[in-house]
């Protein structure tokens, strides 16, 4: 099972970090920095972790779009962000918050952790029919 993710960043520091640490967890990036090929993207194809660089004036715009239904992906959103706005960010949707500058150690730890939740989320809703005849004697 292959999981991807996509990285919405301008920063080329933290967009290396987060490549490392994602490649390293068997997690394919797919890196974008502009908003519409970025929306484009994640409206075609199955993202299972987005991370949005707060820090780009369009990216508050971008997550309302995703929340409203607009791009029709169920992704965990990990948000990083420059800012020490993290209560408001979690109210906002994301599900994991890192802070600038990312250190390995955190990115490392958040990152496990994420993967964990989208691995249990995958679990939960892939199903497969199956059809068994079923005898109850009681």
């Amino acid at each position: 099972m292959t999981l991807s993710s996509m990285v919405v960043s301008r920063d080329l520091q933290e967009v290396s970090v987060l490549e490392c640490i994602l490649s390293s967890l068997h997690i394919e990036v797919d890196v974008e920095s502009e908003q519409e090929r970025a929306r484009t993207k994640l409206a075609k194809s199955k993202i299972d972790a987005l991370i949005i660089d707060f820090d780009l004036g369009w990216a508050n715009g971008f997550l309302k779009r995703l929340q409203d239904g607009n791009v029709r992906n169920a992704v965990p959103l990990i948000i990083v962000s420059g800012s020490g706005g993290r209560k408001q960010l979690e109210s906002q949707g994301a599900s994991f918050v890192f802070q600038k500058p990312i250190s390995v150690e955190q990115a490392v730890h958040t990152l496990s952790a994420a993967r964990n939740m989208i691995l249990d989320e995958r679990l939960r809703y892939h199903r497969q029919t199956l059809d068994v005849p079923v005898s109850l004697t009681y």
